[in-house]
C-alpha cells in the first residue's frame, strides 16, 4: 500500500513537471546580430488577438460629426447638405490628418478620403460602402477594400509612405441610441516582415502597429517572432515592449530596435 502511494505521488510530480515544460516560454536559437531589411506586407493581418474585444480596443476610433465641411477644400458633389465628417490621424507629424466624408446618395453610402492629407478632396475618388440597416436611420457600414493613404514622418518630411487601412463603423441618427455617436474604426493593415539568421536558418520576425496610429515604434507596438517556424504568427509569439526588452538568444542577450516607419530591423547584443 505504501509503495502504491509513493508511486502515485511520483506520478503526480511527473505530471507537474511536464506541465511546467509545456507552459515554458519559447526560446530563440543563436541569431546573428546586424541590420535586416523590412518588407511591407498588406495582403493579410496576423491573427494575434486572443479575444475579439482586444482587436476592437486596439483600433483608432474616429468620431463623426454632421456638417462642418468648411474645414475642407474642393468638396465633391454630395447628396447630403450636411454629411458625416471626421479626421484620421496617422504618423508623427503634428496636425497631420486625413479628412473623411461619409455621404448618402439615395440608398447608396459613399466614403471620401483625403488620401494625401492636404485638406483637399480634389481628385479623390469615392468608395462605395457595404451597409446594413438596423433600425430608424442607423446603418452599419464597411469599406469592402483597403484604402491606401500616403503618410509623411518628421524624420523624413520630404517623403510620403503608403499605409493601407481598413475602415468600418456606424452611421447613427442623433438621439436614436442613447450615449452613442456616429463613428468609424480604423485598422492599419500594413505591417513589416524581416527574415533573420537563426542557427544558419531563416527565422521570420514581424513588426505590428498595435495601436493603429501609423507609428510603429510606440511602447505599445509589438514584435512578433515565429518561434515554432510555421511561417505564421500567434498570440503566444508576441513580444510586448520589445524595444526595452532583451531577449536571450543562445548564450547572448539581444536588443531589437527600428524607426517610426521601419525600413530596417536592427539587432544588437546588449551592452
Amino acid at each position: 500500500m505504501r509503495r502504491r502511494k509513493n508511486l502515485k505521488i511520483l506520478w503526480l510530480l511527473l505530471l507537474l513537471c511536464s506541465s511546467v515544460v509545456w507552459a515554458s516560454k519559447p526560446t530563440l536559437g543563436l541569431i546573428q546580430p546586424g541590420e535586416y531589411p523590412l518588407v511591407a506586407i498588406t495582403n493579410h493581418i496576423p491573427a494575434i488577438y486572443k479575444k475579439p474585444q482586444d482587436s476592437w480596443d486596439s483600433m483608432q476610433k474616429i468620431k463623426l460629426e454632421v456638417g462642418n465641411l468648411g474645414q475642407f477644400r474642393d468638396i465633391p458633389k454630395l447628396g447630403l447638405k450636411n454629411p458625416f465628417v471626421g479626421m484620421i490621424e496617422l504618423g508623427d507629424k503634428p496636425n497631420q490628418k486625413f479628412g473623411v466624408i461619409v455621404d448618402i446618395v439615395g440608398e447608396e453610402k459613399r466614403l471620401y478620403v483625403d488620401t494625401d492629407g492636404d485638406g483637399s478632396f480634389a481628385g479623390e475618388s469615392w468608395v462605395p460602402l457595404i451597409n446594413e440597416w438596423y433600425g430608424s436611420q442607423n446603418y452599419w457600414i464597411i469599406a469592402p477594400e483597403p484604402i491606401k493613404l500616403m503618410v509623411s514622418y518628421l524624420s523624413r518630411p520630404e517623403q510620403r509612405y503608403p499605409l493601407e487601412i481598413s475602415v468600418f463603423g456606424a452611421l447613427i441618427e442623433a438621439g436614436t441610441i442613447p450615449k452613442m455617436q456616429p463613428f468609424l474604426m480604423i485598422e492599419v493593415r500594413t505591417w513589416f516582415l524581416a527574415k533573420v539568421n537563426e542557427d544558419g536558418a531563416e527565422k521570420l520576425i514581424a513588426i505590428i502597429d498595435h495601436n493603429n496610429n501609423g507609428r510603429f515604434n510606440d511602447k505599445d507596438d509589438q514584435l512578433l517572432i515565429d518561434y515554432n517556424n510555421d511561417s505564421s504568427f500567434s498570440p503566444d509569439e508576441v513580444v510586448t515592449h520589445p524595444q526595452k526588452t532583451a531577449l536571450k538568444s543562445g548564450s547572448q542577450k539581444l536588443v531589437f530596435s527600428w524607426d517610426v516607419y521601419p525600413n530596417t530591423l536592427r539587432i544588437g547584443r546588449k551592452n
